[in-house]
This record gives C-alpha cells, structure tokens and sequence, in this order.
C-alpha cells in the first residue's frame, strides 16, 4: 500500500470510538483493555483473537500517521481536579506516558529550547520598537518610512509560513529550525552591518523568514509530546516567554538604540540566534509523530541529532508492539496546504478573530511608541522602558491561560462524563465512558468570553487616556491589561487550533500566523494617518469596534464548531476509505 496522504479531517485527539496502539509503559492498562475484550467477545460469539484483528490498527509501509498514533486506553472517569493544584493526577500522568515515550525531564527541556527559539519573532518586533526614532534619523527618514520595514517585516512573517509548513508537515520539526535559524542568522548579521534604508527594508524582510516559522514550530512540537488533557498549560508556559520578549525585549531595544546604536540590537540577535543554532543542530530531536511515532520509532538519519542526549528510548526490533521505522520522509512542498485550510469554517473563524484582535494590539504598540516621544517628550530608552507593563502583562496573561484551559477541560470532561452516566439505558449506545473532552470547541472558549470583553475597553481606555493627556502612568498602566488580555486570546485559540487540527498543526498554525501578520501589516501602514485624521482616542475605538465586530466568528465557533468537525473528520474517514 502506498503511502497515505495526511488529511485536514483528523479530528481534535483520538476519540474511545477510534482504536489505537498502546505504548509498552502501559502493559497493565493494556491488559485490563485485553480482559474486557474477552468479554465483550464472549458476548457476540467472537474470539479474542478475532477482536484483536479487528482492533489492531493498520500500518503502512511508507510512514507512521497521525490518525494512527498511540493513545492511552480508557481509565475511567476523571475526576474534576480544579483544587488540585499544578500536580498532574494519577491518571493524568499514565495519559501523558501512553502518549510520548519522552521522559519528562526531556520534554520540559525540549519545550524549554523551542520556547526560547520561539522568542525570536516577537523579539525581534520589539526590540525594534523603541529604535522607530533613533533609526528615522541614522537613516534621514521619516518615522513613516521606518514603519514601512515593521510593514515588510509583518508581510513576510505573515506569508513564509506558508511555504514552511508546506516543509514541516513533510519533513518534521528538527530540519525547519535549521533551516530557519540558519536564514534568522544571516539576517541579522546584515542588519548590523547595513547602512541604507532599502537594505534594512529587505533584510527586515528576510529577517521575518526565518523567525515566522519559530512560533508554528513550537506549537506543533508541543501538541506532539503533551496529550490534550495537559497541553493548556504548556501552551501557556510556551506563550509566556513570547510576552517576556514582550515585556524586555523593547526595553533591551531602547538600551540599545540609547548606548550602542540601532545595529548593537542586531550584533545581539547575531549571538543569540547562533548559539540556539548550535544547540539545535547537536541536540534537539525530532518529535513530530509522523516521523517517530510517540518518540520510540528512529527518525530517518538526515534528522537525527548528533547526541542522544534528548532522544527517547527506542522500541527493540524484537518488541511485539514495535512500529516499524517509517521510509525517510519525503521533501514535498505544498505551499497551497494553509490556504486549503481557511476553507474549513471552523479554521477560518479562529484565525480571522485572532486576525483582528493581534492587530489592534500590533497598532497600539507601533503607535504608542511615536505617541511617548511627541506627547511625553521621552527618549528611546523611556519608550522602551514604557513597554514593560504591556509585556508583563503577556507574562502574566500567559500563565494564567494554561491554568484556565486546563481547569475548564476537567469541568467539561466532568460535565460530559456526568451527561453520559445519566442517559437512560436504552440511550446507551454500549461505549465506555469518555476520558477525552468531545465537544473541545465549549472547553476552549468558555474561558475567553471576559478576557475578551475586558481587552476591548482596555484598548479605548488607552486611546483616550493618550487623547486627554492623562499622566503617563495611567497609559502605562492601561497597557498592561491591553498585552495580558491579548495574550489570553491568542494563546487560548492558539491551542484550539492545534487541538482541531492534529495532524496538520504546523498548517493550521501557520494559516493564523499567516491571517495576523498580513491583517497586522495593513494596521500598522494605516494606524498613523488614521490617527492624525481622527485622534488617537477615535482611532483606537474604532480598531474596538472592529474587534467587537470580529467576535460573531467566535460565536459561530461555539454554535457550530462541533458539526463543522463532524462533518469533516466523516468526510476524511470516507476519502482515506477509498484511497485504501
């Protein structure tokens, strides 16, 4: 059988319907699942062995896929464990072993090196923030040309992903950072040594290639070694290091551009970019699961790293449950596969809200920085200095995201397994009882219907306190909750995301990367004029407005989200039915 082609249909996890291999820390569990097998088969006049036929999975002679990965086996009812603090319970943990052969040590430092890599991007924003004015006058531009290179900048970080995904859901996670790291790098050493506007304007460009992909990777690499049940908060851990580039990256930027001049920034980007390079390349594994499968299968030798440090113990050839190693994966470039994506309602809901909602913030930030310097008279390094609440609120929102989705997934889980209990018996459709949230849609959401209402007063308090000449430390304070509430809606729709769209989640990703950057990029060329037309008060209520506006695809979600994903993990089944 050839090869099967990865489909947009995998739904959100593997669900008690689907069937699934074990991994062997699980032996016991398997057994207990083997028993009621028995059962059941002595109940219909089957064989144990006729039922394990029908239940084993298939496998193909090309690659490992995402549809048939490993998933625990069902324990039973979860309890809610809001009160139980950070600690993941029992069977929270046996969750996590079935899921990743990865030690746990190895993936907090997995998620810890692409967390940091994934701090490039809006890095590399905000360092340059503060440096708006210092750069205007190197250059002999005006702030208007110089917000032309942020424009470039968010264009390109907007369509590369495109073509990387089209890599990344090819070839894996390990050989995209090189390549996009290697590309990173040579940006910035030609960023410190230009001194002309055109060359900064396409080597900011060039610069936006290489970090886009960072933030696409990290998420994917995590939704391959975090079951779904956990991942909020190490999505909220991954987002928190964005709002620390946030939170001291503008102010790293205003020392810069104060002491050492715009291109010390990039001398510094230079360094760090090369020693994730190096690291990267001698020990970062491949994790994604269609190339290793939960950590146990080798990766082809090309993404292989050097020292085994990090790599997960590898199933004998010998081992019943060994998957055989998958052929080398195949380099194919569908650059088209993000775009395909925005056809799937459900897809285009979410990155079309967090479209919207990323570029009133990208706006408010790019605007405030001129606004500081001509209201307030401050220089680069008060500007930048002035960024550090809007980031500590990143930081803060993003921590609190991770305990909020995962608080919410137990309570829906409770709520669904209490609704399952209670059906009549002539409702029962014979099924155990579920261990994974089956409306994902509700779980995600629910918890960002306040955050989301409190961002968009926050965002016309801040324009108005600026209108009204308040004193700074109002506007300063306003942009705290502008950066932490905004940080709660990407990162809780990030994860969504990645939850609907298993197998394609660097795509996925990428398409709302794609749908922010360009959304963003058109703010951030029309947010001067407009508020030299309006006033910085009218300009950030009507980026509200529209934001307010852009909550109806949210809302749709909800309503419809769960039949959209129906439908489409249905019509999946049907095309790899007639594929086979």
């Amino acid at each position: 059988m050839g090869e099967r082609p990865v489909s947009a249909g995998d739904s959100s996890e593997p669900t008690p319907k689907e069937t699934h291999t074990l991994s062997t820390e699980t032996t016991q569990i398997r057994e207990t699942d083997m028993s009621r097998e028995t059962r059941e088969a002595s109940e219909t006049d089957q064989t144990p062995e006729a039922v394990t036929s029908q239940t084993e999975p298939e496998k193909t002679d090309s690659i490992v896929h995402d549809t048939k990965l490993a998933a625990p086996a069902l324990l039973g009812p979860v309890t809610d464990g809001a009160s139980s603090g950070n600690d993941a319970s029992p069977v929270e943990t046996d969750l996590m072993a079935a899921y990743s052969r990865f030690a746990p040590n190895q993936r907090i430092i997995i998620i810890a090196v692409a967390s940091t890599i994934g701090m490039l991007s809006p890095l590399s924003s905000n360092l340059y923030t503060p440096a708006i004015p210092a750069v205007a006058r190197d250059l002999d531009v005006s702030t208007d040309a110089i917000n032309l290179t942020i424009t470039s900048y968010l264009v390109l970080q907007g369509i590369s992903p495109t073509l990387w995904s089209s890599i990344g859901d090819s070839t894996g996670r390990r050989l995209l950072y090189l390549i996009a790291l290697t590309i990173y790098l040579a940006s910035c050493i030609g960023l410190a040594l230009s001194y002309n506007y055109p060359a900064v304007v396409a080597l900011r460009a060039i610069q936006a290639m290489g970090s886009a992909s960072t933030t696409a990777i990290g998420a994917s690499l995590i939704g391959d070694l975090i079951h779904v049940s956990r991942r909020g908060k190490y999505m909220g851990n991954y987002s928190a290091l964005g709002g620390a580039s946030t939170a001291f990256g503008s102010v790293i930027g205003g020392l810069f551009a104060q002491y050492t001049g715009w291109r010390g920034m990039f001398i510094f980007m230079s360094a760090l970019a090369a020693f994730l390079l190096l690291f990267t390349a001698l020990f970062l594994p491949e994790t994604k699961r269609g190339i290793v499968d939960d950590g146990s299968v080798h990766a082809p030798r090309y993404l292989r790293a050097p020292l085994k440090w990090l790599d997960a113990p590898k199933k004998s050839p010998t081992d019943p449950d060994a998957v055989a190693r998958p052929a080398a994966a195949k380099f194919r470039i569908d650059i088209g596969a993000p775009v395909r994506l925005l056809v799937e309602p459900e897809c285009l809901c979410i990155v079309l809200f967090t479209g919207v909602c990323y570029t009133v913030w990208q706006v408010t930030m790019v605007a405030t920085a001129t606004l500081y310097a001509e209201r307030y008279g401050l220089n680069e390094l008060s500007i930048g200095l002035t960024y550090i609440s809007n980031g500590v609120g990143s930081v803060c929102g993003s921590v609190l995201t991770g305990k909020l989705l995962d608080r919410e997934y137990k309570h829906q889980l409770k709520r669904e397994q209490q609704a399952a209990a209670a059906r009549p018996a002539e409702a029962d459709d014979g099924s155990p009882p579920a261990n994974e949230v089956q409306h994902i849609e509700l779980a995600r959401i629910k918890p960002v219907i306040i955050p989301t209402i409190g961002y968009l007063i926050s965002v016309v308090a801040l324009g108005w306190i600026i209108q009204s000449n308040v004193h700074i430390a109002a506007s300063i304070t306003m942009a705290f909750f502008v950066g932490g509430l905004n940080t709660i809606i990407l990162a809780v729709f990030s994860t969504l995301i990645v939850d609907l769209f298993r197998s394609q989640s660097f795509s996925a990703t990428a398409s709302m990367n794609l749908s922010r950057c360009l959304l963003s990029a058109g703010g951030t060329a029309a947010i001067g004029p407009l508020i030299r037309a309006v006033g910085v008060g009218w300009a950030f209520t009507l980026c509200a407005i529209i934001a307010l506006f852009s909550c109806s695809f949210v809302v749709l979600e909800l309503w419809r989200g769960r039949h959209w994903r129906a439908k489409r993990t249905a019509a999946a089944a049907q095309r790899e039915k007639e594929f086979q």
